[in-house]
């Protein structure tokens, strides 16, 4: 970075002309955040086209227009880094500065000052560096925020990633045009969420979001049906409630050291940073579940003749509610199914215990069912029946539940997992070959056969088990 920016600063010597570096560049190198640094924002006096252009011969990149009649430029570097240009708005500096959303962003260090930064030269009109030092995310303008509404999230998602605290002006401003996050693009809310479930505390920042930002039940509006439901004989507080620990509970879990064996640790670990859709790993989906698995409460709610309220059907219908959200904030076809697959199965795990059922057949049946998702629907499970009991009874023992799910894991990771791909072991084309049989869909039944076979002990999980027992128990069609 140090390299970059000191070319930029010598090309904006030579040619004279101004040009600073601004936003969260600053305040990042301010907090020692420099590694995370993936891009730079600059603004120049002039028309950036021609700077950049001049740039490129320093520096190897590719240039792309983003926006030539608000004259933004991005230029990305072959190493990585991408640099935004504009031009500056305004009679000056300070007027372009002015028209950004929070201090700790409306920063600008000059490129013919000296580098490293040095924060005397640093211009700061309105105090984002007393704001860092007190951890603080303020806003400048209130219109920024109806200028463009998608900072009513933006604000909070700082906030969380820099673990600060919010003014109580900015609290009441949010507040006052949280109504007008309704009309932010999908894909921009997506972006800005899932940074906030990125963290491992989110379920503070989801509190924060709902209840003094009053800004989540704007992007999800069934929020509001779920306070006013949900208590019963298993619940002592309301649908959103309870989903909110149940978040909470996800996370202390999946990031706690000790809470389950070695091996089935190391395999969540594993599990839950998997790459899903962009920069969207698993453990943010997971948390989605965790928060969503009784969206479908509201409309499944009955009053049966006894008086009892129930909500039979509640995985299905917040199935599909999910599914539209997934439509709305454009996730991807893999997270929709995802999501979906969490809320509409959430309940499996919980109906084995009460059944007292973990033999062979069930679990290999539920593991069929579940898929790569095994491992995300017993945590969402476990800290679903953890934070419904813990609010019954804070000091009651949740030993057993968890030994049924440790138990199912283990034997998921251990006798499912390595025979998921079957093909990996033996491919539809070798078992037509051992068998001469002719390619159909019925290969598909005979690899789930060997699969099953596998799974139950029955043979060893190598090739030559596998063309063993289909010899044995299909017989060698005649050519």
């Amino acid at each position: 970075m140090d390299r970059v920016i000191k070319a930029v600063g010598q090309l904006a010597k030579e040619r004279g002309e101004p040009c600073y570096l601004v936003g969260g560049t600053i305040r990042d190198i301010l907090l020692n955040r420099d590694l995370l640094i993936e891009d730079l924002d600059f603004v120049t006096q002039n028309d950036p086209k021609d700077f950049v252009e001049n740039l490129l011969e320093t520096l190897e990149g590719k240039l792309i227009p983003m926006d030539k009649e608000k004259r933004l430029y991005r230029l990305r570097l072959t190493e990585g880094l991408v640099l935004d240009f504009t031009q500056i708005e305004g009679e000056g500096i300070e007027k372009d500065l002015e028209k950004r959303d929070l201090t700790i962003s409306a920063m600008a260090y000059p490129m013919d000052a000296p580098w490293p930064l040095e924060p005397e030269f640093i211009i700061d009109p309105f105090g984002g560096q007393g704001d860092i030092e007190k951890r603080r995310v303020r806003h400048i303008r209130e219109e920024a925020f109806v200028e463009d509404p998608l900072r009513l999230i933006r604000a909070p998602r700082l906030m969380a990633q820099l673990r600060f605290n919010m003014g109580e002006d900015t609290i009441e401003v949010i507040r006052k045009h949280a109504h007008l996050l309704k009309n932010v693009a999908g894909e921009r809310i997506t972006h800005e969420l899932f940074i906030i479930l990125r963290q491992d505390r989110s379920y503070h920042f989801i509190t924060f979001m709902d209840k003094k930002l009053n800004i989540l039940n704007k992007i999800f509006p069934e929020i509001d049906d779920m306070k006013d439901i949900g208590e019963c004989k298993y619940h002592v507080v309301d649908s959103w409630t309870h989903s909110v620990y149940t978040v909470k509970v996800a996370e202390s879990v999946i990031y706690a050291q000790g809470y389950f064996e070695d091996h089935i640790r190391r395999a969540y670990e594993e599990h839950a940073r998997e790459l899903i859709s962009g920069t969207h790993r698993r453990i943010e989906l997971i948390k989605l579940g965790a928060l969503f698995h009784d969206i479908g409460k509201p409309s499944a709610k009955k009053v049966d003749p006894t008086g009892r309220t129930r909500f039979r059907g509640h995985e299905i219908t917040g199935a599909e509610l999910v599914k539209e959200y997934a439509e709305r904030l454009k996730w991807s076809k893999k997270e929709s199914a995802l999501l979906y697959k969490y809320v509409a199965q959430h309940m499996t795990p919980l109906v084995l215990y009460k059944n007292n059922d973990v033999s062979g057949k069930t679990l290999y049946k539920f593991f069929a069912a579940a898929g790569k998702e095994t491992l995300d629907l017993l945590l969402i499970a476990l800290a679903d029946i953890v934070s419904t009991r813990k609010l019954l009874d804070p000091h009651e023992e949740m030993g057993m539940f968890k030994v049924h799910v440790e138990y199912i894991a283990n034997n998921y990771i251990t006798r499912y997992k390595p025979i998921e791909d079957i093909t990996g072991i033996i491919s539809g084309r070798e078992v037509m070959e051992a068998v001469n049989l002719p390619e159909s869909t019925f290969v598909g039944e005979v690899l789930e056969d060997i699969k099953k076979a596998m799974f139950y002990g029955h043979i060893s999980t190598h090739k030559e088990a596998a063309i063993n027992y289909l010899k044995r128990n299909y017989p060698v069609k005649k050519p």
